[in-house]
């Protein structure tokens, strides 16, 4: 059960910084059954243990196989209609996956740091097509 309170009712409150976290300046309360509840803060306080960390520590293989098949070929969504179509898709997107990791694997290992954040890196594409629109009159110049 969540309960909201009105903007009005939190506006003249002297409490309300200490009261709420929300940009809106609104109070919202939400309320579990006791079990529930009981559960979620049991849960919350073992994350908070070094066994448990060093347990989910393990994921991060999986974590980021997963994140890499969503970035490179885009499988959360299919691109045909049809179980076989789909099937087939994926069985592709998992052979692609292989062979970028099989030429990574022979060409130098793996770069597993993000050096440059995205925008960064269009900086500096931004900045080779300049150059090279100024060293050579085949490039088109950049927009």
């Amino acid at each position: 059960m969540v309960i909201t309170f009105s903007v009005l009712t939190c506006r003249e409150c002297p409490f309300q910084k200490q009261c709420t976290a929300s940009k809106l300046g609104r109070r919202m309360l939400t309320l579990r059954p006791k079990e529930l509840h009981e559960n979620l803060a049991r849960t919350r306080t073992e994350q908070k243990t070094d066994t448990w960390k060093k347990k989910y520590a393990l994921r991060a293989g999986v974590e980021g196989t997963i994140n890499q098949a969503l970035d490179l070929t885009g499988i959360r969504r299919a691109r045909y209609r049809g179980l076989p179509k789909v099937r087939l898709q994926h069985a592709f997107s998992a052979t692609a996956l292989n062979v970028i990791r099989l030429d990574a694997h022979w060409t130098g290992p793996l770069d597993r740091t993000r050096r440059n954040s995205r925008l960064e890196r269009l900086s500096y594409r931004i900045s080779a097509l300049t150059n090279c629109a100024a060293e050579s009159p085949c490039c088109p110049p950049p927009v």
